[in-house]
């Protein structure tokens, strides 16, 4: 029996990072709003080819202009694949505000749960960031938005801007 789901269908999908090369500087993504949407989850793709470990960091802000920008403070849902070309597992990890990833040279993917409603009273933007990945290393992210209000996808809100 095939399933009635359909991605692009029941999520709003957005680019937040489109493929980068590190240069030995923090990389921040853009900033979406998560106004219109249920839940978020935010779907990084690492390729390491030096063995670094990364720190990734969730960030919230009032408006995606990126006013009052801080990190989250709230733990949320993290899994992640540290070894895409040998396993395609993906491992609920602990519970946090930020992940590290392993000291491996491998591609990695990670995978951030957030309800908008854990980011605080006024923070309603959400984007990541990633310290210092090497030159040798390549970065990218969407976001899955499940949305508050269904409606066709072509007429869906725009989460690109307050």
């Amino acid at each position: 029996m095939s399933s009635t789901f359909s991605l692009p269908e029941n999520c709003k999908i957005v680019e937040l990072t489109p493929p980068a090369v590190g240069a030995g500087a923090v990389i921040t993504s853009d900033y979406i709003s998560l106004k219109n949407a249920h839940k978020a989850w935010l779907v990084i793709h690492y390729a390491d080819g030096n063995g670094n470990a990364v720190v990734l960091q969730p960030l919230k802000a009032t408006a995606v202009a990126p006013t009052g920008s801080t990190a989250i403070t709230n733990v949320v849902k993290i899994w992640s694949n540290l070894a895409t070309a040998t396993d395609d597992t993906l491992v609920e990890r602990t519970a946090a505000t930020s992940y590290t990833l392993n000291a491996a040279a491998a591609n990695k993917i990670v995978i951030f749960e957030i309800d908008p409603a854990d980011l605080g009273e006024t923070y309603d933007c959400i984007a990541f960031s990633a310290t210092t990945p090497a030159a040798a290393e390549y970065i990218s992210a969407v976001c899955y938005l499940q949305p508050r209000y269904m409606s066709c996808v072509g007429q869906s809100p725009t989460a690109l801007t307050d």
